[in-house]
């Protein structure tokens, strides 16, 4: 992911993108047809996988707008709610 993610400020979405679509060689299009939408930029190596976040307090009054929105545009093959990290159990030493 390319910057350290804030998830206390915002909900990330991960949308994979079908290779044939116009949305795979311009990923940031798609952001600029939402207000709440920010391109982030790819998951790691994967050229399908494009991360975009919206600011938490939008994201609670528009979050089923928004991804049936996302989902109905062509090209987009599916959408994820991206889940914070959590926070590994230290094991007890012996």
């Amino acid at each position: 992911m390319p910057q350290a993610l804030d998830f206390t400020s915002n909900v990330y979405l991960s949308i994979t993108l079908s290779s044939s679509s116009s949305l795979f060689s311009s990923p940031s299009s798609l952001a600029s047809t939402s207000s709440s939408l920010t391109y982030q930029g790819p998951v790691g190596s994967l050229p399908d996988v494009q991360l975009y976040s919206i600011p938490k307090p939008n994201w609670g009054n528009i979050q089923e707008e928004v991804l049936s929105d996302i989902r109905g545009r062509e090209g987009v093959v599916r959408v994820d709610i991206v889940q914070p990290p959590r926070q590994r159990k230290k094991r007890d030493e012996l």
